[in-house]
């Protein structure tokens, strides 16, 4: 962990100290549990998430290209069953009754099925190369970033495009509205887009970076009251804005001890209202639960 840290500090990755206006942003997400998985079947390379119910999510490794399912027993989380997939994935989402997950090198979409966890690679329109994944909060269509065009088209259950909105960024995270819109994490552009259903840009919120770091957000999920928590991979870190793209405070910051993150991947939300964060940097997933009295981190 020594060299590691010092290859981060030689790189310039590791932030001076913060400014007193950024350090002073309250603690509004609070560090539950970390997982690893077993040690036949250990987190390696974990970079999405995606929650079926409050009893179980899943994890895409990349190492090894796997999906590691977990379960809720009592009151801890196990790991019930291991998947290998075909490609080394990119993104995660639960589409209902099925594992949505989209493969580098443009190897396209495959399900997996919730019951049997059987494979089935999914049809997608010619020339589209899925990246990003998004399910509707009723899990009625599928949104997906197409690295090839840069667009995000919106897929019924069946496969058919409904809709596309082209957009002049690469999008890195994207999250369904319950209007029919989304939003568009934009990481070289430091900010996230919100589109209406009709695919116009809504809003803008900007995503500060920390002292000499600039911001790199990864990963975008909806919290209550119109929300935003999003995954800041460069610094190590998840903000929560609200609906105005407002700051409302912090969780967690870099580190290897449970609770802090190192360059964190992706992000889901359990119905609850608690959060799965994929630790790629420790290579592991945390679990943090929002808390309505903020503290300085």
């Amino acid at each position: 962990m020594r060299y590691a840290a010092l290859l981060l500090f030689a790189l310039g990755l590791v932030a001076a100290p913060a400014t007193r206006a950024q350090s002073s942003l309250p603690r509004v997400l609070v560090w539950e549990e970390a997982l690893r998985g077993t040690e036949e079947q250990e987190l390696r390379w974990p970079i999405a998430v995606a929650a079926r119910s409050e009893a179980e999510f899943a994890v895409a490794d990349a190492y090894g290209a796997r999906l590691l399912v977990f379960g809720k027993v009592g009151v801890s989380w196990q790991l019930q069953r291991t998947v290998s997939l075909p490609g080394s994935p990119i993104a995660l989402t639960w589409l209902g009754n099925r594992y949505i997950a989209s493969l580098r090198h443009g190897e396209g979409l495959v399900a997996i099925d919730g019951s049997s966890f059987a494979l089935e690679t999914l049809a997608l329109p010619s020339g589209v190369v899925p990246g990003a994944l998004a399910a509707a909060p009723d899990r009625s269509y599928l949104l997906i970033h197409d690295l090839n065009a840069e667009n995000v088209l919106r897929l019924d259950r069946d496969g058919s495009v409904q809709t596309q909105t082209s957009l002049t960024s690469h999008v890195t995270a994207l999250a369904a509205t319950s209007a029919g819109g989304f939003y568009a994490a934009v990481g070289d552009e430091s900010s996230v887009l919100r589109y209406s259903a009709e695919g116009l840009v809504e809003a803008r919120f900007e995503v500060p970076g920390e002292g000499p770091v600039p911001s790199w957000p990864v990963a975008v999920t909806l919290g209550p009251g119109g929300s935003v928590v999003v995954v800041d991979r460069h610094n190590s870190r998840l903000l929560l804005f609200d609906n105005e793209g407002r700051i409302l405070g912090a969780g967690s910051r870099r580190g290897w001890e449970p609770g802090l993150l190192l360059f964190p991947r992706g992000l889901a939300q359990l119905p609850d209202g608690r959060l799965v964060v994929a630790d790629e940097g420790n290579g592991r997933v945390q679990i943090l639960r929002r808390t309505d009295r903020g503290s300085t981190p």
